[in-house]
């Protein structure tokens, strides 16, 4: 290692003078640098929708290693990024005299090219603006501190400043247009629903539309209260999988790993036919030289192990679909036909006898279109941070589900009114293949990025949470045997397995987009977005760790949550028992709703709804940040005794959420708990870090709990424990360690 390359010393160290003032500059450029680039890192993570808690620590690990080695980090911060986080990295600075923070600006200007009106948040951060500085640089350099700003950017250099003033100013937009922009459903289900709907008509379709449309907003927003209740989600990972381990136990997160492999698995062949349909259409080669560029690209991201795409990109990629979505179906409205709205084939009317085929591909595909969850599940940490009451978060899930009913009933009407039901219905690509056979190529290349930005992004996504999901799995011994590139090849094979299968679909013209769709929504999408939700919104509202701002009190009822469950689950045992007619599929589907009441009775006998007490200690060293501590039971604040000692004073409190003025001088805290009707207690003990990251830390706890006393050690980096606790009455006290922050 050259010896002018930054080494890891201690905060002290590098604040002192002991070293020379440029010397102490670069090292602390450089950890200025490395907690911009955890930053960077854990935004373009924020929009992955498949990440899994292995691949979160491998990534974690990787840049830690980097940072401890000195090497090139694994994100490389540009100034834009250094300006942008410029508040979360001030702490490094604070207690830096005037002539370190001329330095750093004389090793910023060293690297960077950046004009004094780009930098305001690194100006007010280091003081450059203030006399002292501008005198101890004159002093250092020998010519006055303007000299580190050029006159004016190049041309590169303003489009990034202003790329990332656009990014900047979306991220700021108010939390529910955020939460409204990121949980919008649109997608797949779009593309087969007007095929779906050719089977009963406009008029029952639009009623249908209105119908799933407010149930899934019910189950959203289920599972938006419910995300907004767990801590895991607030502070860690904010995906259905930890959702589902934390309050539903190990057989629900099995269940919902299997399910979610095989959806990914048969939901990126769908994609890929998809996709490589409607391009075909677009530019008359053939849909297998789609499907291999497809796969090429996906395998060239699967080798990054990262879309590094971020909320403010994927708030842009949304308002592109939007806007598609809206001007597509218009291209249809000099053809719709009266006789074409009119028509109606639903069972039973007119006396027409029940027909299984009329909604072979009803349930499935609204399902699909309606499928937000996924969304609802990873973002709730963005919103949630910004807006920690919530309210904001599960309007704006509700608000997504309705303006996709809006447009899904616009295509019905304009696609159904102007395609003939019999011709729709036989259709085996999307329904933007059918529409530009009538209107002409105009709808198939705005068909086509429309697709590339939805399917395509899609299929990015899936076939990473299949590879993260294989690693997972891989026994570690194979893992070692094998290396890095042979894990990687083992690991990928699953979407080899895809990209092979679509192909020969393609080869031979088996397969139909909307039928396979219908399929896969039916087997699938009852349990990621009926069961799972209500499941969860039980649990939580019973032993979750916080109480949202808002909570739709009668989401909770008995007779809502299981008349939910009921009519999904009902749905796929309909499927399997009258509406299939393939042998293949009925048990497929009768076998999928066998393992959902299976391991539903597991969980509930397990305790998945037991009702639990939680007291979090919580130090808070993100921007804004409070320490403080948070007592609920049984899904409700609650009002305890607490004691706060601080070594030569002490503070008690009456309290369900308190500050803590000084957590680093914080010896123990005691409280009294009500844990009347709760058989469990949750001590939580963590600190938020300027990343937003939560790391739980060391202390011990002595629980007494009617005639028990039992102590514990919570150890670093885990910081919590769920103990048994029988008794009205419980006190806890918690104790810290000496220098612990």
């Amino acid at each position: 290692m050259a010896s002018d390359e930054p080494e890891l010393i201690s905060r002290a160290e590098l604040l002192s003078g002991g070293l020379a003032p440029s010397r102490r500059a670069s090292l602390l450029l450089f950890a200025l640098e490395s907690r911009t680039a955890h930053l960077v890192a854990q935004a373009q993570r924020a929009t992955a929708l498949y990440l899994t808690p292995q691949a979160v620590e491998e990534r974690e690990r990787a840049f830690f290693a980097a940072l401890a080695a000195s090497r090139e980090l694994p994100v490389h911060p540009t100034i834009q990024a250094l300006e942008r986080y410029a508040p979360h990295w001030a702490s490094l600075v604070g207690e830096a005299d005037a002539s370190l923070r001329a330095a750093l600006a004389h090793a910023l200007g060293q690297k960077y090219t950046f004009t004094h009106q780009a930098v305001p948040g690194i100006r007010a951060t280091l003081g450059l603006d203030t006399p002292a500085v501008q005198q101890a640089y004159q002093r250092l350099y020998g010519e006055p501190l303007s000299s580190i700003y050029a006159a004016e950017s190049g041309l590169g250099d303003r489009l990034r400043w202003a790329m990332s003033a656009v990014a900047r100013s979306l991220e700021a937009l108010p939390p529910f247009w955020v939460a409204f922009a990121l949980t919008l459903p649109v997608g797949p289900g779009l593309l087969a629903l007007p095929i779906a709907m050719a089977h009963v008509g406009p008029l029952a379709g639009i009623v249908l539309l209105i119908i799933f449309g407010l149930v899934n907003a019910l189950t959203a927003a289920a599972l938006a209260e419910a995300v907004a209740r767990s801590g895991t989600t607030r502070f860690g990972l904010g995906y259905l999988g930890q959702l589902v381990s934390e309050y539903l136990g190990e057989a629900g997160s099995l269940l919902l790993t299997a399910i979610m492999a095989v959806d990914n698995f048969l939901v990126l062949i769908i994609f890929y036919i998809g996709i490589a349909g409607t391009l075909a259409g677009a530019t008359n080669l053939p849909a297998e030289l789609w499907i291999v560029v497809l796969f090429g690209i996906g395998l060239y991201f699967l080798s990054r192990k990262s879309l590094n795409s971020t909320v403010a990109s994927s708030l842009v990629v949304t308002a592109l679909n939007v806007a598609l979505l809206v001007i597509i179906p218009l291209f249809a409205l000099p053809h719709v036909q009266p006789a074409n709205l009119a028509y109606v084939r639903v069972p039973f009317s007119g006396g027409r006898p029940f027909d299984p085929a009329v909604l072979r591909l009803a349930l499935g595909v609204m399902l699909t279109n309606y499928f937000s969850h996924m969304l609802v599940a990873n973002y709730g940490r963005v919103i949630i941070r910004r807006d920690p009451s919530a309210r904001s978060w599960i309007w704006g899930c509700i608000a997504a589900i309705a303006l996709t009913t809006l447009i899904s009933c616009l295509w019905i009407v304009m696609f159904n009114g102007a395609i003939s039901p019999p011709a729709l219905a036989q259709e085996t690509g999307t329904a933007l293949t059918a529409l530009a056979r009538l209107v002409g190529p105009a709808v198939s290349w705005l068909g086509a990025i429309f697709v590339i930005l939805s399917l395509g992004m899609a299929c990015i996504h899936i076939s990473l949470g299949l590879l993260f999901l294989a690693e997972e799995r891989l026994p570690v011994q194979a893992a070692g045997w094998l290396g890095g590139r042979g894990r990687f090849l083992l690991s990928i094979s699953p979407v080899v397995a895809v990209f092979l299968v679509a192909e020969w679909l393609a080869i031979t013209g088996q397969g139909s987009f909307a039928g396979l769709l219908g399929f896969v929504g039916v087997i699938a999408l009852p349990l990621l977005g009926g069961i799972f939700p209500v499941l969860l919104l039980a649990a939580t509202r019973r032993k979750g760790d916080f109480v949202p701002g808002l909570v739709l009190r009668f989401l909770g009822h008995p007779v809502v949550l299981g008349g939910t469950y009921l009519l999904f689950l009902g749905s796929i045992f309909a499927y399997g028992l009258l509406i299939y007619q393939d042998p293949v599929e009925r048990a497929v589907t009768l076998i999928v709703g066998s393992m959902v009441l299976i391991v539903t009775a597991i969980m509930l006998r397990r305790g998945a709804l037991k009702t639990r007490a939680v007291v979090e200690l919580r130090a808070d060293y993100s921007p804004g940040g409070r320490h403080l501590f948070h007592v609920t039971a049984n899904g409700q604040p609650a009002g305890a005794q607490v004691g706060l000692s601080f070594g030569q004073r002490a503070q008690q409190l009456q309290a369900a959420t308190g500050e803590i003025p000084d957590f680093a001088s914080l010896h123990s805290a005691t409280f009294q708990l009500p844990t009347r009707g709760a058989s469990e207690l949750k001590v939580w003990v963590h600190k938020i870090t300027p990343e937003w990251s939560s790391e739980g830390l060391p202390a011990r706890l002595a629980v007494h709990c009617g005639d028990q006393e039992k102590e514990f050690a919570l150890r670093p980096g885990d910081g919590q424990i769920v103990l048994p606790v029988s008794g009205e009455v419980c006190r806890l006290q918690i104790t810290l360690p000496e220098r612990l922050l």
